[in-house]
């Protein structure tokens, strides 16, 4: 019996899963169907992580990553936000997180006050400047997930798209797991 797979829809059958069990040609010739499918992630992570980290124009005064335009927007969303809740949320370190949210105390997007409770903790607060910063990302955001949308219905359907995003989700939470 062959344990090669041949086609990616292969691996829809358990006598394809006992890696251990396949020849060396096996192994190899499974892992070129498999390395093509997964290269497709590959080059999806790297070119929007690309996106991410470069510096976008969403108004005049201040050029900010994504990273940063949505952080600010959480601190704009959430009443006391701190580096602690940010981390968390995004999965980031409190450490890299605490670096985003200096640079945006820098641009004057953000400021921070001790907590009355608790004078280790420290509760993020947007300036107005940060607030109209945050206005025009939700708007440009919107704007550009709504091209985004309309040119993946070309190639895909609605339907399609959904699950997309559910397999994305998935795919996370896998990757979250992972210690």
């Amino acid at each position: 019996m062959t344990t090669t797979l041949e086609h990616f829809s292969d691996l829809k059958q358990a006598k394809y899963w006992d890696v251990r069990e396949m020849s060396q040609e096996e192994l190899y010739r499974s892992f070129h169907t498999l390395n093509q499918k997964m290269n497709l992630v590959y080059k999806f992570v790297l070119g929007y992580n690309d996106y991410i980290n470069t510096r976008h124009d969403y108004t005049c005064e201040a050029s900010l990553t994504m990273l940063e335009a949505h952080l600010l927007t959480d601190i704009c969303d959430f009443e006391n936000s701190t580096v602690s809740s940010l981390a968390a949320a995004w999965g980031r370190s409190v450490s890299a997180t605490s670096q985003t949210v200096r640079r945006l105390m820098a641009k004057d997007l953000v400021t921070r006050e001790n907590a009355p409770e608790n004078g280790k903790v420290f509760y993020l607060h947007p300036t107005p400047k940060g607030l109209r910063v945050s206005d025009e990302h939700k708007r440009y955001d919107t704007e550009d997930t709504i091209k985004t949308v309309k040119r993946l219905m070309k190639k895909l359907d609605f339907e399609e798209i959904e699950i997309m995003f559910k397999a994305l989700d998935c795919y996370g939470e896998l990757l979250r797991e992972i210690p």
